[in-house]
């Protein structure tokens, strides 16, 4: 009997044994698990950006593999994921860590936005050039101040003025691009050049620039130097569209019939006009509105031109009676 127990005691001890050596393999075979608490904001960058991600993983050792794909290549082979996405879009991307245990995997979708910059005329340098006046004869766009009138963006070069079509002592009478502030929504008193800095609503911004096509109006950056205008918000002035709703002793209004647009041309391909209407058979343009210039390549230069049904001929050449003016703000830059 004494040796019946003694055999069963020393079973029970090898079960223990072994039910203890398997406990203890079994924890140290546990899957890989994967940690990743990204935000949104962390799985958004722009194009060209280096993208990092680096999740936390448990049960993983010196022998773990790490495999990242997107698009069905792969991408890396380390823990921590260093990437550049150089095409805007959607990627999906897929990550799996293998053990001996196993194979754990987790999928992450990254938005890769396009690299754009925004020329908004916004900030101290900007200001400076708005003129303390708004009629004929106020400083920096008439008189001697008017030669020297040319702006210039720091960041993309894109720079802009006075054309001094005519020489340059008429100044802003003679066309260009001026930087403005001013906010005048009474368009029946105030459509004369007396306000034709003016634009009747805020497009919520402070400041914005006011075209005269008195003469075609060149926006460009600096040579030899080209990059993609993704798109421009346009708007009314007050003189313009005053007079285009009104009329006045010059021209008559538009708001029943009659057309009044801006051409939009590139210097890559001029024989591509890109039209925006101000006014179309009783349609006007009365708030900002966004124009996307869609399938327009890298340009050096945009050079706006105006036209109508108002015109009068004198000399041999065709001039709008209606107020050649339109506002433009927020240019949205591909480097």
């Amino acid at each position: 009997m004494k040796k019946y127990l003694l055999a069963f005691a020393v079973l029970a001890m090898s079960m223990a044994v072994f039910t203890s050596c398997r406990s203890d393999d079994e924890e140290e075979l546990l899957p890989p698990i994967i940690t990743a608490n990204f935000s949104e904001a962390d799985l958004t960058i722009k194009e060209g950006e280096t993208f990092v991600l680096e999740p936390k993983y448990a049960n993983v050792d010196e022998k773990t593999t790490y495999e990242w794909t997107c698009r069905d290549a792969v991408i890396s082979k380390e823990p921590k994921l260093t990437y550049i996405f150089y095409e805007y879009g959607t990627y999906a991307i897929r990550l799996k860590v293998t053990t001996k245990a196993g194979t754990s995997q987790q999928d992450f979708r990254v938005t890769v936005n396009e690299n754009l910059l925004t020329v908004d005329f916004e900030g101290e340098y900007w200001s400076k050039w708005i003129p303390s006046g708004q009629a004929f004869g106020c400083n920096l766009i008439y008189g001697e101040e008017a030669f020297s009138y040319h702006w210039n963006d720091s960041i993309t070069g894109l720079s802009g003025g006075l054309t001094l079509a005519w020489g340059g002592q008429s100044g802003f009478a003679e066309g260009g691009a001026a930087i403005s502030n001013y906010i005048d929504s009474n368009l029946q008193e105030h459509a004369t050049a007396d306000y034709q800095l003016s634009v009747p609503k805020s497009n919520g911004s402070k400041n914005f620039v006011v075209v005269y096509c008195g003469s075609p109006v060149t926006i460009s950056f600096p040579k030899d130097t080209k990059h993609v205008i993704k798109s421009i918000d346009f708007g009314p002035t007050t003189y313009e569209l005053g007079v285009v709703k009104y009329g006045n002793d010059y021209a008559k209004s538009l708001a029943e019939e009659g057309h009044l647009y801006v051409d939009i041309m590139a210097d890559n391909d001029p024989d591509r006009v890109t039209r925006l209407n101000l006014a179309k058979n009783g349609k006007l343009l009365e708030e900002w509105s966004t124009c996307r210039l869609q399938g327009l390549d890298a340009v050096n230069s945009l050079t706006f031109t105006m036209g109508g049904t108002d015109s009068s001929v004198w000399d041999g050449v065709t001039y709008l009676n209606t107020p050649a003016y339109f506002a433009f703000d927020n240019i949205v830059v591909k480097p």
